[in-house]
């Protein structure tokens, strides 16, 4: 008979990074909240452009989010996600900038985008470090090259 088949269960290291960027994400959006001041439109019509807005709250669209620790911290720590977000905002929607879609501007979707995007990108850290790990102990457990009996 063979063998039931077993779920494939995620490593402690992935669910460890998972975890990580999951409070990450929670320390972004407090810090969004309390840097964040009211969105409004320059009153001579001279796009400041809509920064990363959502439902009214606002940075970056006076001063450069760069300004910000943690939007700082977003850029280095998911820059491949970041980097990807960018690349297919440029791609699937060219003419989408300085404008809102659900009280949600341009950046700020991007900042969703980069969210989603970065578990998987983490997901991927772990995955590709616990094989290398387990390779690496499975080496130093047989150093003979032969098959263990």
């Amino acid at each position: 008979m063979s063998d039931p088949v077993q779920p494939r269960r995620m490593g402690k290291f992935v669910t460890v990074l998972l975890i990580i960027n999951l409070c990450f994400w929670i320390y972004f959006a407090i810090s969004f909240a309390q840097a964040s001041y009211p969105f409004k439109r320059d009153p001579w019509g001279h796009p400041a452009g809509a920064g990363y807005t959502f439902l009214g709250h606002s940075i970056g669209v006076v001063e450069s989010p760069f300004a910000h620790p943690f939007y700082q911290a977003m850029f280095w720590v998911e820059f491949p996600s970041f980097a990807l977000a960018r690349l297919g905002q440029n791609a699937l929607f060219p003419h989408f900038e300085d404008q809102f879609f659900a009280g949600i501007s341009d950046g700020g979707w991007r900042v969703i985008a980069i969210a989603l995007i970065s578990f998987f990108q983490w997901y991927l850290v772990g995955w590709v470090g616990q094989k290398l790990w387990h390779r690496w102990f499975r080496r130093l457990a047989n150093p003979s090259g032969a098959a263990p009996e």
